[in-house]
């Protein structure tokens, strides 16, 4: 298994939205930019190099058989797995939905997963100004100074006019708006290669489309006719750095054996041809067989928010289906038996890196083990140590 860091650097506005969720003239942009949008981008121009992309009719070459086998076994069932690209840096995850914020100072983060865990009461004012708190939204970045919240990328709304293709003019009190992220601006992310094969038929991919100046240009989101979404993609291998579990530190704070899983992306997961309310044990065991028996929902300390996805697919000129998932920043608390430590830590280990439910190719249900946000910024721990 292969990692590359991926970065497109924005040379035009980018919009990327969930837009087939709404009907609604205003076309918002998202802060990132989910695997898939990528995904897309890269086999549409790959199928068009084929000559044999169906929708946009556009044949940039002939095409070769061992060209296809490449795009067959990139984005093909057991293919690459592209990650959400994002310009907040290193390391970020959505803000738990156990996360409180001070409402006036942005410094000022806290967690409550052990006070609920504990069954411990906490104020809804900050340990150190006594001022409000609220909900925690967003996305946060560790620092070497502690956890801050992320910088949102800067955006403009961009106002159009609707067209009448009959007359080719302006059609009366027909307005749209499409928000962007502001160009340059550079997203990164990962691509995750499963086997060595995957990696040489990426490469073969990636060269095909090296034929502007030795560079890897595309468009991507919406308006691209606009003149939006130009980006260029580079990259590089990198090497995944030891993905510690701190389960010894949990079960210390909590006083017993517990773990928690965070979703750092919109997990996509049935249960039974229905969107699962929640991720019990046995929707886990059907992608870690391994999980021990123990394992247990807790319930008291699990927050589960929702949200719709869809998006489009750039290899078939389709729309995807709206479906619902569980939304970033959810947090799911589980109990085990301290016997069976390591046989956990060996199943998150195996999740961190298949992620969970549908769509994990365009990096949906990617999770996070036992994030060390919840110890660092704990309400009560903060509040024993401020002497409040």
């Amino acid at each position: 298994m292969k990692r590359y860091k991926l970065t497109l650097t924005a040379q035009s506005p980018v919009a990327v939205g969930e837009w087939m969720t709404t009907r609604s003239n205003v076309r918002e942009s998202m802060d990132y930019i989910p695997g898939g949008v990528l995904r897309g981008a890269l086999a549409q121009l790959t199928l068009e190099t084929l000559g044999a992309h169906n929708t946009s009719q556009r044949k940039l070459g002939n095409g070769s058989t061992a060209l296809q086998q490449a795009f067959d076994a990139v984005f093909g069932k057991d293919g690459a797995q592209f990650g959400f690209l994002t310009a907040f840096g290193e390391g970020w995850i959505p803000a738990p939905a156990t996360a409180l914020f001070n409402k006036q100072r942005d410094e000022y983060l806290y967690d409550t997963l052990f006070a609920l865990i504990r069954g411990e009461k906490y104020e809804m004012q900050c340990p150190k100004t006594r001022e409000r708190l609220e909900r925690g939204r967003g996305y946060l970045v560790p620092t070497p100074t502690g956890w801050r919240r992320a910088k949102m990328p800067p955006k403009t709304t961009y106002v159009r006019v609707g067209l009448n293709r009959a007359t080719e003019a302006a059609e009366a009190s027909v307005l749209y708006a499409i928000e962007a992220v502001d160009a340059p601006i550079v997203f990164t992310g990962e691509v995750v290669l499963p086997t060595a094969a995957c990696e040489q038929a990426f490469q073969q991919v990636l060269d095909a489309l090296r034929w502007r100046d030795g560079r890897i240009l595309l468009r991507i989101g919406s308006a691209r006719s606009r003149g939006f979404g130009e980006v260029e993609l580079g990259y590089e291998e990198v090497q995944p750095a030891p993905n510690a579990i701190p389960l010894d530190d949990f079960a210390a704070r909590a006083g017993r054996p517990l773990f928690t899983l965070l979703t750092r992306t919109p997990a996509i997961v049935y249960d039974g041809g229905s969107p699962a309310a929640t991720l019990t044990p046995d929707i886990l065991r059907l992608y870690l067989p391994d999980l021990p028996d123990s394992v247990q929902l807790h319930e008291g300390a699990t927050r589960v928010e929702r949200e719709l996805v869809s998006g489009w697919s750039g290899a078939w000129g389709m729309p995807k289906p709206v479906q619902q998932a569980i939304a970033p920043g959810s947090v799911f608390t589980y109990t085990y038996d301290a016997s069976e430590r390591n046989a956990v830590e060996q199943c998150l280990q195996q999740l961190a890196v298949q992620g969970i439910g549908e769509r994990t190719h365009e990096g949906y249900g990617q999770l996070v083990a036992c994030s060390n946000y919840h110890l660092e910024q704990e309400i009560t721990h903060l509040n024993t140590h401020t002497g409040r």
